[in-house]
Order: C-alpha cells, then structure tokens, then sequence
C-alpha cells in the first residue's frame, strides 16, 4: 500500500521536527513538505497535494482554522488536523465548519497522532490464521511437525484469501507443487481455477532463494518487495505468501545469511499490509537455527496456533548480534 504523504505546517521548527518523528516513526506515512506559516501552508499543499495536512492553528499571516478552510476547498480529498496546544469544545465545532477532520493536541501527538492517522487507513476484512487473527504482525514464522499439520492449519487462511480476493504466492520446491496442489484441494481450496486466472502463482525455489544456485539476502528482499508491489499494481488489495523454507538445506552457498534475511524482512515489511509466512519443518533444521529463526519473527505459529512471539528481538539489535557472532567464527577460524 501507498504511504499516506503528510503536509506539516507550524511555525516552531522544533515543533515540526517532533511531528516528522511521529509521522517517520509509521513506515505507512511518510512526510512530503513543511510550511512555517499559514499562507505558506496553503501554496504547498496546492502544490503538493498530499493526502494528510497538519497545520497549527495559530500561525502567521494566515491562521490555521482559515488555512485549514482554503485547503480543504483546494484538495476537498485530503485530510486536515488541526493542531493545537489545548483542546476546547468551541475548537472542535470551528474545526468541523473548516471541514478538517478533527483537532491533535500537539503534547499528546505521540499517540493521538498515530490514532489519526491510522483512523484514515482503509479498513480491510479480518484476516484468520491458526486460531487467531492477523493483526499488526505480517511476518510470521510457522513451526510444523508433519505435511498434514501444515496444510490442516494453513489451507483455510489461504481458501480465505482466494475467496476475498486478494492474491496468493507460494515459494516451493519444483517436486512439491503437484502435492501441495491435491493438499489444498483436499480441504476444499479451489487452487485450478485460482490459478488459471493468475491469483494463485507458485515460483520455485530457483527463482526465488535460490537464483544463481545459492541465497543471496539482499537480492531476496527485493524480491519480496517486488512480489508485493506487483500485487498492488495488479489490482489485488493484499497478497498472502507462503514461503515453505525446506531449500535452506546446510550446503547451500549463501545460507548462513537465513537468520539475518529473517530479521531483515521485517523492516520491508513494515511498510505493507502483505501477509508473508515462512513455514519451517521441524524435522529439516537444528535447534539452535529454529531458536534463532524464531527470534527474527514476531509472530509465530506453534502447536497449530497464532500468537506474539515473545522471544521476538529488534532486527536492528539481533543483526548487530549476528555480526557480532560471525567475527567471533571469523577470529577463531584464524587462531
């Protein structure tokens, strides 16, 4: 999804410096201009046309409520916040006669903000999985002991997805595809017709992980990116991924980097709605990679059921760790 482009409009720089973190802080938002007085105000977002204008209410040459009007006649699609530094039930009623969405007291603009911004974000059908719903967590890593706990636990979420329209990608082993075809099938998922009509694509390993016959995170990550965007472009309100993670096999060049692609993914993520889940076999891998695996996800599907992770660590802090970790290989290997 597009970020939503924010127009801030206040006459104290620290104070348009505080609402650029807030806005920045949402990889969904992403802030497009400022303005140091009303008049100002009024010419950028002529200009800029961005979808969210903030604009305090009293600013020089042209105060916010009338800035606030002009705006509105200009772009009547886009959304204005009035900000203030306390909030009184007059303000509200001037506010809603300018045709502003509603008033953001500034020392409170850490949460109220967020909560008006994301009150203008379309509101998308629930999205269920193993028990629970998907909430703000996209990147999800699942666990699974058999073939048929996958399928019996993932089948639904993706008939769900099929039947709601949005688009689904699944990344396998070329040998699988006809077996995850009849699984599907098998619990009512109407994968033919889905995937005759483009809504269902499954790309194989060596186009996905595994290009040039080894992983290459970086080049991964732009792929998911890619995946996501061309859904978007398609026309498709969301796109549900399922990576099946079996390729990740010990020689395989280029698969030490796994832990480190996870943690990564989160940060792209970030900035979608997308659902990606990455499904581990139990069986196929160490403990110490599913211990590591699972900290880089933070959600997580175990027993058959969907919830936080809280072993979850910050990819910026965990990335450090890795790095960290290989030095110590490195320094040892040459000892």
């Amino acid at each position: 999804m597009r970020a939503l482009r924010v127009l801030i409009a206040d006459d104290h720089a620290a104070v348009r410096r505080g609402l650029r973190s807030v806005i920045e802080s949402g990889r969904q938002w992403s802030v497009c201009g400022e303005a140091s007085d009303g008049i100002e105000a009024v010419d950028l977002a002529t200009q800029l046309r961005p979808d969210v204008v903030l604009i305090d209410l009293t600013m020089p040459h042209l105060n916010g409520l009338e800035a606030a009007r002009r705006i509105r006649g200009e772009l009547p699609d886009a959304q204005v916040f009035v900000l203030t530094t306390h909030e009184f039930d007059e303000l509200d009623e001037a506010v809603r006669r300018t045709g502003a969405s509603g008033v953001v007291v500034k020392s409170e603009a850490d949460h109220s903000l967020v909560a008006a911004m994301e009150s203008l974000r379309p509101r998308r059908a629930a999205i269920h999985l193993a028990g629970s719903t998907v909430n703000g967590h996209r990147h999800i890593a699942a666990f699974f002991h058999s073939a048929e706990e996958r399928y019996r636990v993932l089948a639904s979420f993706i008939g769900e997805g099929l039947e709601t329209g949005e688009r689904a990608l699944h990344i396998i082993d070329p040998p699988d595809r006809e077996t995850h075809l009849r699984q599907l099938r098998e619990r009512g998922v109407d994968v033919d017709e889905a995937e005759g009509r483009g809504q269902l694509e499954l790309l194989p390993w060596g186009e996905a992980y595994l290009r040039g016959g080894q992983f290459d995170l970086h080049a991964m990550l732009e792929l998911i990116r890619e995946i996501v965007d061309n859904g978007a472009a398609q026309g498709y309100p969301l796109t549900r991924a399922l990576a099946h993670m079996e390729w990740a096999a010990p020689e395989v060049e280029g698969v030490a980097d796994l832990v480190e692609y996870e943690a990564r993914l989160n940060d792209l993520l970030a900035e979608y709605d997308d659902v990606v889940i990455c499904a581990y076999d139990l069986s196929k891998f160490s403990a110490d990679t599913i211990v590591d695996v699972m900290r880089g996800h933070p959600a997580v599907i175990i027993g058959g059921l969907l919830g936080d992770n809280p072993f979850y660590e910050p990819a910026a802090e965990f990335i450090e760790e890795l790095a960290e970790r290989k030095q110590s290989r490195d320094r040892r290997h040459t000892a």
